[in-house]
């Protein structure tokens, strides 16, 4: 069968349009699924924005309570000045003028007054903002939510605003700095230093709280984490080292508290010096912890730890100071154990502690309990019976002034 010309002219301009109709459904096809991920990418930046202005809100929110408190605080002072005046009427002189003395006692009695009242009032605004964080982070997190990154730092800034007040609640402290921990381990990398102050901090309330066991865990994260991230002699590293020791030894780790402290005292003394009351601390822990073991040897490098606390006391707070009394009782202290213990110069282990007996009475008094403190170990000490030392320790003898 053959078909006319004007049939096959009909047969191609169908073939035409159709091959035209599909390339319209093709370029629909394409512009629809363009359409379809820039609605994506909207309903993402629209979900960005949301949570943005939920942000912007959460803030002003705060600032408006910080008004109000603020607000609150300045009454408060506006109320005290007017009763101070009242009370500067009643004081005054014939004169009209008040006395200085007046002037004093009325200036102590209104510090203290509105000193006190500040602090209570600004502890009862910063609970109950804790208690909104707490109870606002519960739901959210029930709800399968996560805390924004401003709530968890904000968590902890009231925990040292809390302390800075005098304010100690550990029950308290350990809630928010959990929530705290939580909310940036949700945000920032697990060794951030941000995070690991919030664990070292949360070891510091767990311990407090008697939970000793479960402080040394955070305490362990912190040290080695912070040795990772900082190095071992940065000052955060030395601190959370410091209370990961004083944690072994309360557990009853005394052998890994002696290690720990000893590597703390090392760095400490080298990058902090000797006045730093961190390398004293550590220095007094590691010598109380030799002094409870038997050996000779133990006593010997106690009391050689003693002398140099001694001198660093005196050197980072004054001879008069009671730091530096406390030491020298202490050096006096552990050379009366060794002379019991047949290792050390009764002779030297009197003089010293006839030292310590002397600078107390000049410095605190003779009623001073600590002075009698020292007495009473004197004559507690010279009414026994000694020994001589052995000749493996005559440097001991020679070497035992203060």
């Amino acid at each position: 069968m053959f078909l006319s010309s004007v049939g096959v002219a009909a047969f191609s301009d169908g073939r035409m349009m159709e091959g035209q109709e599909l390339q319209s459904v093709s370029k629909l096809e394409e512009q629809l699924q363009q359409a379809r991920q820039r609605s994506k990418e909207l309903r993402q930046q629209l979900r960005l924005e949301l949570e943005a202005a939920s942000e912007l809100e959460k803030r002003l929110e705060k600032v408006r309570a910080d008004k109000a408190v603020t607000r609150q605080l300045i009454a408060q002072e506006l109320q005290e000045v007017k009763v101070a005046h009242a009370k500067l009427q009643e004081v005054k002189g014939r004169d009209g003028t008040p006395t200085e003395r007046a002037r004093q006692a009325l200036s102590s009695s209104v510090l203290a007054s509105d000193t006190g009242a500040l602090t209570v009032q600004r502890c009862d605004v910063l609970q109950q903002r804790a208690r909104a964080l707490l109870h606002g982070g519960a739901d959210l997190e029930a709800a399968g939510g996560n805390s924004c990154l401003s709530e968890a730092r904000e968590a902890a800034e009231i925990v040292e605003q809390l302390e800075d007040l005098g304010h100690g609640d550990d029950a308290l402290y350990r809630a928010l700095l959990q929530f705290s921990l939580r909310g940036l381990e949700r945000h920032l990398e697990p060794d951030d230093p941000e995070v690991l102050a919030r664990v070292h901090s949360l070891g510091v309330s767990l311990e407090n709280l008697g939970e000793k066991t479960l402080a040394l865990q955070f305490y362990q994260r912190a040290y080695e984490s912070r040795s990772q991230r900082l190095g071992s002699e940065h000052r955060d590293t030395l601190d959370s080292g410091y209370n990961l020791a004083t944690c072994y030894r309360n557990v009853g780790k005394l052998s890994e508290a002696e290690v720990l402290f000893e590597n703390v005292l090392t760095c400490s003394q080298r990058v902090l010096g000797s006045q730093c009351p961190l390398t004293i601390d550590t220095a007094e822990q590691l010598a109380d912890l030799l002094e409870r073991k038997d050996g000779w040897k133990d006593l010997v490098a106690a009391w050689k730890l003693r002398r140099s606390l001694l001198e660093w006391s005196r050197s980072a707070y004054g001879e008069d100071d009671p730091a530096a009394l406390l030491a020298m009782a202490k050096l006096a202290g552990v050379l009366k154990r060794a002379a019991d213990a047949g290792v050390a110069s009764r002779l030297a282990a009197a003089e010293a502690l006839k030292a310590s007996v002397a600078r107390h009475q000049k410095v605190l008094g003779a009623e001073s309990p600590e002075a009698i403190q020292a007495a009473a170990e004197l004559a507690e000490f010279m009414a026994s019976s000694g020994a001589k030392a052995p000749p493996r320790l005559k440097w001991f003898q020679a070497n035992s002034d203060l």
